[in-house]
């Protein structure tokens, strides 16, 4: 059964449905956080990848509302869009005036006016396929331990806001942390196996725009070099070698000056640290991204798991695309995850 939704809501998912049938990759509801301060959501966060060297991020601002202060709501949004780094805005309104359209152009804001929103209000089933942000959050809240084991709702909801900071290997990180997060509970938690795969897909999906977005600056390398900055992102992050080596030396000097036998202790933490590092087994995903066939598809992968995840009748990836099956088996092989064994789990699905 279709869970009613607010006004509000409903047309982010109109509009939400309207960007996913036009080719867009859509997430709604983004928080964006700054300083530690929840600030504000964005409505809807667009994702396009218009060739090998182009990606486009577009924000939507949406106020469904008889008034809508929509001269406000273009500043609004305009500020917001410079925040998050996005290249496009969009203002969603009510509101017919003429007036209103040309002071978005002037700003270079697209502004979709009552008579669009109008239009868009009479369609009708777009729910009938796929759930709403909210019955998805129901799905994860139906798990009563979720918040005590791992805080799953509370992964979703960080993994959704890194959307709204600049996407870098850092942020890839952190999404292939709770992807694997969320296979392992796949193959732990049978009771909760279909909230968990929704989960797997949500973050890897976000993962994969990612890798997208980070492919862009490294299409132009040859293969060779094209391996090594994706393993050396995947392994140091953003800062890289050079930058994780500096951090570390300038923590350490603290523990040379001050600890006792300093120096010693010091060689031994940087020794450990370092010999974790190169322990990771970076270097399976590294030249699987690096790869020209994977790098064309995985935009593609990215909108298969999004709609995996929001699917109303739940199916797993077992029928899924050759591109999408290959890639959660790579990451399976960099997290030692048995492929038969969870494969045998999802059947269960």
């Amino acid at each position: 059964m279709v869970k009613k939704l607010s006004k509000g809501f409903e047309m982010e998912e109109q509009l939400r449905n309207y960007f996913i049938q036009s080719g867009y990759f859509v997430v709604r509801g983004v928080p964006f956080v700054y300083e530690g301060f929840d600030v504000t959501d964005i409505d809807l966060w667009l994702y396009s990848r218009e060739s090998s060297l182009t990606r486009n991020i577009t924000i939507v601002d949406i106020k469904n509302k008889k008034t809508p202060q929509t001269i406000e709501r273009i500043f609004w949004a305009k500020g917001l869009a410079k925040a998050v780094s996005a290249n496009n805005v969009i203002v969603a309104t009510t509101d017919r005036r003429k007036e209103v359209k040309k002071f978005g152009l002037d700003l270079d804001v697209l502004v979709l006016d009552g008579v669009f929103l109008s239009k868009l209000a009479k369609s009708e089933g777009f729910l009938a396929q796929r759930l709403s942000d909210e019955e998805f959050f129901d799905e994860i809240d139906s798990y009563s331990l979720g918040k005590i084991d791992g805080d799953w709702k509370g992964q979703i909801v960080k993994c959704k806001s890194l959307l709204a900071k600049e996407i870098d290997f850092d942020a890839c990180n952190q999404w292939l942390d709770s992807s694997r997060f969320f296979a392992e509970q796949i193959l732990t938690k049978p009771s909760q196996l279909n909230v968990a795969l929704r989960c797997f897909y949500y973050s890897l999906m976000l993962f994969s725009i990612g890798v997208d977005y980070i492919l862009k600056e490294l299409s132009f390398l040859e293969p060779e070099e094209r391996v090594s900055k994706l393993v050396e992102g995947f392994t140091y992050g953003a800062k890289g070698f050079e930058g994780i080596t500096k951090m570390l030396s300038l923590s350490l000097s603290l523990v040379e000056q001050f600890a006792p036998e300093g120096k010693a202790l010091s060689s031994q933490v940087r020794t450990k640290v370092m010999s974790d590092f190169e322990s990771l087994p970076t270097n399976i995903i590294g030249e699987y991204f690096a790869k020209a066939d994977v790098g064309k598809t995985i935009f593609t992968s990215a909108k298969e798991l999004e709609s995996l995840a929001m699917n109303r009748s739940f199916r797993n990836h077992s029928d899924s695309s050759f591109e999408l099956r290959g890639l959660i088996g790579c990451l399976l092989d960099c997290w030692e995850i048995n492929r038969k064994e969870f494969r045998t789990a999802i059947d269960a699905s």
